[in-house]
């Protein structure tokens, strides 16, 4: 049990570490924190409800390997996880005066989506193995980082420009929803394919595009991503 927390929590931290040391200029208190990590594993555990909800608001309308991947990636991961994912920062820190700095929203947005991986992560590997870490450390934490960022910024746009709020608080839930669904879309279809036997020999070099097309996609997240944490950051 304690190897496994190690294997699902060392990334987190990794990336905990990270955000909170590129604050330079006003650290934000660590109890604070540790309720926006919180927050985020709390979050994970009412997604399942919501998620179940719009699933069962928004049907399947057909079945194919693309529509699946589809219809899973956006409706019973990105738009339900982002939605609770926002709402608990929003509880956590929006009011809070603390919340002085641009930089602060993508440290509280990152420590929240930081606190959802840490506990999915948690229960996929248990669940599926060590086997699972290694992959789940290189991308699913990261990304759930990196989706989180997109919103931290927008939402710190949405604290600190006036007149501006409900605009910049849709972005900072559509953006993350986009790129967490396209990112959940593309590894789901390819996953789709290959489990289909009667389809494997027909499918397989789009199977092998779409991977391709997903690694340049998280690249291109991650350098957007890392670049706005160092111009938020003055570094």
């Amino acid at each position: 049990m304690s190897v496994i927390l190690i294997a699902s929590l060392l990334p987190v931290i990794l990336l905990m570490a990270y955000i909170y040391k590129r604050d330079t200029f006003n650290k934000e208190p660590w109890p604070l924190l540790m309720k926006a990590f919180l927050f985020g594993v709390l979050a994970a555990f009412i997604d399942i409800p919501v998620a179940g909800l719009l699933q069962f608001l928004v049907p399947k309308i057909a079945s194919a390997p693309g529509w699946d991947a589809f219809h899973t990636a956006f409706f019973g991961a990105a738009f339900p996880e982002e939605f609770c994912k926002l709402l608990m920062l929003y509880l956590c820190i929006w009011k809070n005066p603390n919340f002085d700095e641009y930089y602060d929203g993508l440290e509280y947005a990152a420590f929240v989506g930081l606190g959802f991986a840490g506990i999915e992560n948690v229960m996929y590997i248990m669940q599926g193995g060590l086997g699972l870490a290694v992959g789940r450390g290189i991308f699913a934490v990261p990304a759930h980082f990196f989706f989180a960022i997109f919103m931290g910024y927008f939402f710190s746009l949405a604290r600190f420009r006036y007149g501006n709020k409900k605009r910049y608080l849709f972005l900072a839930y559509i953006i993350p929803v986009i790129l967490h669904g396209t990112y959940d879309f593309l590894l789901m279809y390819v996953n789709n394919l290959n489990g289909d036997s009667d389809m494997v020999q027909e499918v397989s070099p789009l199977a092998g595009i779409l991977y391709v097309g997903f690694l340049v996609f998280f690249f291109f997240v991650w350098r957007f991503a890392v670049r706005r944490v160092q111009k938020m950051s003055g570094q």
